[in-house]
């Protein structure tokens, strides 16, 4: 079966997905806001959705590996999440003042993640990201930022840079950022190769007086999860505290990594953190902390760094991700992530049995799917993966009724079974068959 009658596929599966893209054209450019939901020949279209199954417009239903990109713990509908959130915004919505659930839930995440000893909450994960630099910023009275090859820290100027661009950095180096869309400020963004430590030490002997920050991604949510080595974490705090530097884990997609997230997982202490997905349990809330004292900063001397937000902490989205947050224990991150493991052994054994090489990376309940002989540990070999290979898998995986991410990217969610998890594996070795023969 050829790419081309996968395409015909999908299109016989979703008439009323293509009349609506076709439609949404003609006034919403690309005919979605959000990039990422965009993939060939077009998007389907959702009508409801509830635990780990969407069901689309023309009646097909598909076991959501998407989670809105990690971002929903127990897939759609939880009914505690949606309990909590229905009963608060009966009793306010955005109401302008503040509000006892603020303090409750950020001392729920400080238990949880102790790096976060104060925090503030932000309605997203590129403005928690940004306004942690701003911290280190006024702290340090440095400018600089120092970021990695691959990683994705959201949508401000200063770091989205160096995203998906060519060519990748030879191993070793650190050079100015190269911004990643059209329209981007100057920016004095330093952009070094991902798990290099030699490349940390070269940003550091380059410009380490003027670095105010390290800001690191404990695996590429973006890039085929490459998934930080200790060396290369540990160089990067020796470099930034040995020059003054604060180090900055953006744990918004790493959260999955385990119960108290990768820092604490992994027993690393960064000095800010930006946090968010999961903790929204699929409502728009974000979160950044770190030490009490790099806090200081809004509420000391004559220029205090500060913050607004119109909808920041609106209550239902805080008891919403509070009583997701809840429901996530020790125990039900042991069960998903064991799962998440038998997928991703699953993967790997049924592109072996058909001959196929293929790379199968993952932290806790993600995994991600790269069509290459090499072992994917750095942005350049991310990069260097069959992405021809997995496009056309992935939209036979679609038809099958299994949902991925373009970039090969999954998640589980709470209500994924034993049974959906054979699902998968069967789709991706049938999947794979299908691309064989064409």
């Amino acid at each position: 079966m050829s790419h081309q009658s996968a395409i015909e596929r999908y299109q016989t599966l979703t008439p009323g997905s293509q009349q609506l893209f076709e439609a949404a054209r003609t006034i919403v450019s690309g005919g979605v806001s959000r990039g990422t939901l965009a993939f060939a020949p077009y998007p389907f279209y959702a009508a409801e959705a509830g635990g780990a199954t969407v069901t689309d417009v023309d009646g097909n239903e598909y076991l959501d590996l998407v989670n809105n990109f990690t971002s929903l713990p127990h897939g759609h509908g939880h009914r505690p999440t949606s309990k909590a959130f229905n009963q608060e915004l009966t009793a306010s919505s955005a109401i302008g003042t503040a509000h006892p659930l603020e303090a409750e839930y950020a001392r729920d995440l400080s238990v949880r993640y102790p790096s976060l000893e104060r925090l503030h909450f932000t309605t997203t994960g590129s403005e928690a990201a940004a306004f942690a630099l701003r911290v280190a910023r006024a702290n340090t009275g440095r400018d600089r930022v120092l970021k990695f090859e691959g990683g994705f820290h959201g949508c401000h100027n200063e770091l989205y840079q160096d995203i998906n661009v060519l060519p990748a950095l030879a191993p070793g180096a650190a050079i100015p950022s190269r911004p990643a869309s059209a329209g981007l400020e100057p920016t004095s963004t330093i952009t070094a190769v991902y798990n290099d430590p030699a490349a940390v030490a070269e940003a550091f002997g380059l410009w380490g007086g003027e670095i105010a920050a390290v800001i690191v991604e404990p695996f590429l949510g973006n890039g085929s999860l490459v998934t930080a080595r200790r060396e290369f974490l540990e160089a990067i705090f020796e470099q930034a505290h040995r020059a003054g530097a604060l180090v900055v884990f953006d744990e918004i997609q790493s959260l999955r990594a385990g119960y108290s997230g990768a820092a604490g997982e992994w027993g690393y202490r960064p000095d800010l953190m930006a946090i968010g997905k999961i903790m929204g349990g699929g409502f728009a809330l974000a979160a950044f902390g770190g030490r009490a004292d790099l806090f200081e900063v809004f509420h000391r001397g004559p220029d205090p760094v500060l913050q607004t937000g119109t909808f920041t902490a609106a209550p239902p989205v805080l008891a919403a991700g509070r009583a997701a947050m809840a429901a996530l224990s020790p125990s039900v991150f042991e069960d998903v992530s064991g799962r998440a493991g038998r997928l991703r052994d699953g993967l790997r054994r049924e592109a072996r049995d058909r001959g196929v090489a293929v790379h199968v990376n993952g932290v806790g309940s993600m995994f991600n799917v790269a069509f290459t002989d090499e072992p994917v540990d750095s942005y350049r070999a991310h990069r260097a993966a069959d992405a021809g290979m997995l496009d056309e898998v992935r939209l036979h995986m679609v038809n099958h009724g299994i949902v991925i991410m373009p970039r090969g990217t999954g998640c589980l969610s709470t209500p994924v079974t034993d049974d959906d998890v054979e699902r998968v594996v069967e789709a991706f070795g049938l999947a794979i068959s299908h691309v064989r023969e064409g």
